[in-house]
Parts: structure tokens; C-alpha cells; sequence
């Protein structure tokens, strides 16, 4: 089978694509054979040494983010199976696996930076990792589940999004951003964008906003900003007297400043989110079995022509881009 291999020095130029030994499947694991993959900054990131986890192995097989389908019968999965996969390694007896939040587990990571991960023909996960997809979902949609949307789909719960209440969305029309506006929205939340790209009302925001163009008098119960630094003042800003604050995000750097005064007088939330749960994937699955969720795709390339993705990657490009395992 083919699969993508960075080798070291870490970096774009270093990555392969190459013929290796199809995996094999122990008891308690799938084989899956992967339809599409997303390429989402943590894999850019993992692909280029930029990321707070210890790459594991070395070469590595990046990819976090898989779609496919069961490509042999497993003890609780039939061949044929549509697919996802949950992105998080985890141990299980940890305390925070314990407490139902697996993906902060102390002894983990994330799947495809601290293991070999989804740019691959085929691959062997736990079935504790594997999750059914509702016959409806696409698979553009498939392969955006594990991260964009499930990243969305947790902020938004830890921002106590609820009908009625406003939500603005900075960096709307990047990979997360337009899945938080759609759930936000389908959770019956008044929902406004922060982007250059028109096209996020289409996917349910009221109105869309320039950064610099928010009415001042403009406060919102929830602000997601995955962008780091980058609006991060305007974030706070438009903050509401106990609103939330969620970020996810460090896009455009690690560091920001606030007003301590500003946050305890209004009892304002700063919430720190990342990824989600086995609970929230099956949440989220369940969801979307009656809310429609979409996305936009910028360039789809096969697995054969990953430089040319990472490439693509650093342009000025509108939607997801998606990796087909299919060969040249």
C-alpha cells in the first residue's frame, strides 16, 4: 500500500510517498481502508516539527483526521462498514481518562503525531477508536468529522451554546470555523461571522463581519476565536457580562493580554478546548443523523500528490483540503 512518510530533519521536503506492507489486525483492533483524510494545521504542523506532542515513531505516517471503511470483519465491526476515527491515544486508567475526557490523557496524545496516523492506504486502529457514520453523511463531510467538526462541536458545548444566545465566530470560513457557525446555528443560536468570505452566510451566520467592522456596541454570549493571537483583543472586546471566551487555536501565535479588571467584574469566561471526547463524537454522530451538515472544499488531491497539497496549503484558498488515498 502507499503511505506518506516524513523523515528527518522534519519538513515538507522530507516527506515521502512510498510502498510499504499492508498492516495487519490484532484481536481488539480494525483494519480500515481509508477513503479521505483532511489536512488540518496539526498535520501541517506534525509534517514540519511545529507541534507540542513528541513525534512518535520516526519516520512517521502523519494524518489525524481519516474517513473509510472496514475492510475485514472485527469482533464488533462488519466488512464494509463506513467509518471514522477517533483521533485520541489514551490508556484508559488515567484519572482524566477515568472522568470521561480520554482525550486529555496524561499518558496520550493525539493519533497520527504520537503514533503513525491516516495518510495511508490502510490502517489498524482499537475498535474503542472506531465509530459508525449515519448512512446520510457524505464522504467530503466523513472526512471532516474527526477534527474540524468535532473541535467545533466541543467549544461550542464548553461555551454553553443554547438557543437564544449570540455567538461570534472569528476565522469562519477556516476548517473549524465553519462548522462552528453551522452548529451553532442548527442549536438555534444567533450566529455572526468574523471573515473576508461571503459565502459563510450560507452556512448560517445573520450577518458576516470584517474584524475591524464589528459595531463597538456589539456583545456576544459566546466568542469562539481559534485564531491565537490574531483578534484576540477583539475576542474580549465583544465579550458579553458572563460570556464565554473559547479558544482552540495559535494560528497566528501563543500570546495575548487582557484586562483582569474586565473579566471579574463581568464574570467573563475564558474556556481553553481542544479536540473532544469518545461521548462527544458519538454526540456529534448522533446530530448530524438529523441536522445537515455541509462543507466547503477547496482542492481535493490524491495521496500521490501530497507536496503538491502541502504547497496548496500556504495559498489564500476557501474551504478544506482533502487527501483521496486513491493512487496515481
Amino acid at each position: 500500500m502507499k503511505a506518506a512518510i516524513v523523515y528527518e530533519p522534519l519538513g515538507n521536503e522530507n516527506l515521502k510517498i512510498e510502498d510499504i506492507e499492508d498492516p495487519e489486525a490484532r484481536s481488539g483492533q480494525v483494519l480500515i481502508e481509508v477513503k479521505k483524510a483532511g489536512l488540518n494545521p496539526v498535520d501541517y504542523n506534525t509534517i514540519n516539527g511545529k507541534i507540542v506532542y513528541k513525534l512518535n515513531p520516526l519516520p512517521h505516517i502523519p494524518g489525524t483526521e481519516v474517513y473509510g471503511t472496514v475492510a475485514e470483519d472485527s469482533e464488533n465491526f462488519k466488512k464494509g462498514e463506513r467509518v471514522v476515527v477517533y483521533n485520541r491515544v489514551f490508556d484508559g486508567t488515567c484519572e482524566q481518562c477515568i472522568s470521561g475526557n480520554e482525550h486529555l490523557c496524561v499518558n496520550g496524545g493525539i493519533w497520527g503525531v504520537v503514533s503513525n496516523g491516516g495518510y495511508a492506504q490502510k490502517v489498524v486502529v482499537p475498535e474503542k477508536n472506531v465509530f459508525r457514520l449515519p448512512h446520510s453523511v457524505s464522504d467530503e463531510m466523513a472526512a471532516s468529522i474527526g477534527v474540524a467538526a468535532l473541535t467545533s462541536f466541543r467549544a461550542l458545548r464548553l461555551g454553553g451554546c443554547s438557543p437564544g444566545k449570540s455567538v461570534l465566530v472569528f476565522g469562519a470560513s477556516g476548517n473549524t470555523g465553519m462548522f462552528s457557525v453551522q452548529i451553532a446555528s442548527m442549536m438555534g443560536c444567533e450566529v455572526y461571522a468574523v471573515s473576508r468570505k461571503d459565502w459563510i452566510e450560507e452556512f448560517g451566520a445573520t450577518e458576516v463581519f470584517e474584524a475591524d467592522k464589528i459595531p463597538e456596541s456589539m456583545k456576544f454570549d459566546v466568542v469562539i476565536n481559534p485564531l491565537g493571537t490574531l483578534f484576540w483583543k477583539e475576542s474580549l472586546k465583544h465579550l458579553s457580562v458572563r460570556g464565554s471566551l473559547v479558544t482552540f487555536g495559535v494560528f497566528t501565535g501563543r500570546e495575548g493580554t487582557l484586562d483582569i479588571a474586565e473579566m471579574y467584574t463581568g464574570e467573563r469566561r475564558i474556556i481553553g478546548s481542544t479536540g473532544g471526547t469518545r461521548l462527544d463524537l458519538r454526540d456529534l454522530l448522533e446530530f448530524m443523523k438529523t441536522h445537515d451538515l455541509r462543507v466547503k472544499i477547496a482542492r481535493e488531491f490524491k495521496i500521490t500528490d501530497m507536496q503538491e497539497a502541502l504547497k496548496f496549503y500556504n495559498q489564500n484558498h476557501e474551504g478544506r483540503i482533502l487527501i483521496s488515498m486513491r493512487g496515481s
